[in-house]
């Protein structure tokens, strides 16, 4: 955070005692996506008082992001220096989430962040995106981040809960996708990392393994975030013209988003350049240029993922089948120089 740092936000908590019956009592704001601008008059006004909780943490995952629109009216500067955003930092509130957006919209306390998580998953954002909130004690770190406040307090909740871990991470995927933020622990970092704080959060009881593993399951795959290395394949076959031949090749998921079977992450196996010219030795294949797609229903960064498919052909001869990964609709994995063998005898 810009400026007093921890202790301006515990003095600023002090004055949602005094504060909490004037919050309770604000008028209606707009339950809005998550954006860089203020919302419009054409969005349905939700009631600020009691907003709902967002995250079911017993249901899909990823899941629609709601988020709630109440500003914080001077303690940021409008836009950015660079117009970028390169990092996505990580904080807890130490106070109640109510005390948090008190102290987000004091004057005197020179503090903010772009959104707050509450211990239920719900949800506010307090600064666009397009503009510079004090959350990281550092000027540059402030006008290059998005920072994401998740409520830790002995009031409220002393352990971080499942929901905040996946709104938080759905807030991470949206930003990164937004602003081409690499989705990597170098750039998802927490308060403590920012160079030259005193600050500790999000602290050791953050689990950073767990909330990476969310921000995988919902990451957008894009040509930075997806990459794969070859692991294995079965042997070339040889059979009789006629004689289908089922083999596999298997790859490990190298890259920050996961595929997920029967999504627009789904991870298949391509023929490179869509080349539609080896379909004559398809059996089942799901497209002339697509042999197969993965056989597991999720394949985490670090796991593997198994392409089985059949070949045949009438001809006799001898061929040589070039795959490479894809995520369709995205992006096309590293080259890894794939291909399968087919021998066809008389």
């Amino acid at each position: 955070m810009r400026g007093w740092g921890t202790s301006v936000l515990l003095v600023a908590s002090l004055v949602a005692v005094s504060c909490g019956a004037r919050i309770a009592a604000a008028g209606p704001l707009a339950a809005v996506p998550i954006i860089g601008d203020p919302p419009t008059p054409s969005q349905t006004p939700a009631p600020r008082a009691v907003p709902q909780a967002r995250a079911n943490t017993e249901g899909p995952f990823p899941y629609p992001l709601q988020v709630e629109w109440h500003p914080s009216p001077q303690n940021y500067d409008y836009g950015r220096t660079d117009g970028d955003v390169d990092f996505i930092v990580i904080h807890y509130t130490e106070i109640s989430y109510a005390r948090t957006l008190v102290a987000f919209t004091n004057p005197y306390s020179y503090v903010s962040a772009h959104y707050v998580v509450r211990n239920d998953g719900h949800v506010t954002q307090m600064v666009g995106e397009d503009s510079t909130a004090w959350h990281a004690g550092n000027s540059w770190y402030n006008d290059h981040s998005v920072g994401i406040e998740i409520e830790k307090s002995d009031e409220t909740n002393p352990d971080f809960t499942e929901a905040e871990y996946r709104a938080a991470a759905m807030l991470v995927c949206g930003v990164s996708q937004r602003w081409s933020v690499p989705l990597d622990r170098d750039h998802v970092i927490g308060h403590s990392e920012v160079p030259g704080t005193d600050h500790t959060d999000p602290g050791p009881t953050f689990s950073w393994e767990h909330f990476m593993y969310l921000v995988s399951m919902c990451a957008a795959p894009t040509a930075a975030n997806v990459s794969a290395e070859f692991v294995g394949e079965s042997a070339f076959p040889t059979v009789t013209a006629g004689q289908p031949a089922t083999v596999s090749v298997t790859i490990r998921n190298t890259g920050e988003a996961a595929w997920r079977k029967g999504t627009p992450t789904e991870a298949r196996l391509a023929v490179p350049g869509n080349d539609a010219k080896y379909a004559f030795l398809a059996d089942g294949w799901p497209a002339p240029a697509r042999v197969a797609v993965q056989n597991e229903d999720v394949v985490a960064k670090g796991e593997t993922a198994t392409f089985t498919f059949t070949l045949q052909s009438w001809v006799p001869g001898t061929y040589t089948l070039p795959l490479r990964g894809v995520i369709d609709g995205a992006t096309w994995m590293n080259d890894l120089g794939m291909y399968m063998k087919l021998t066809v005898r008389q």
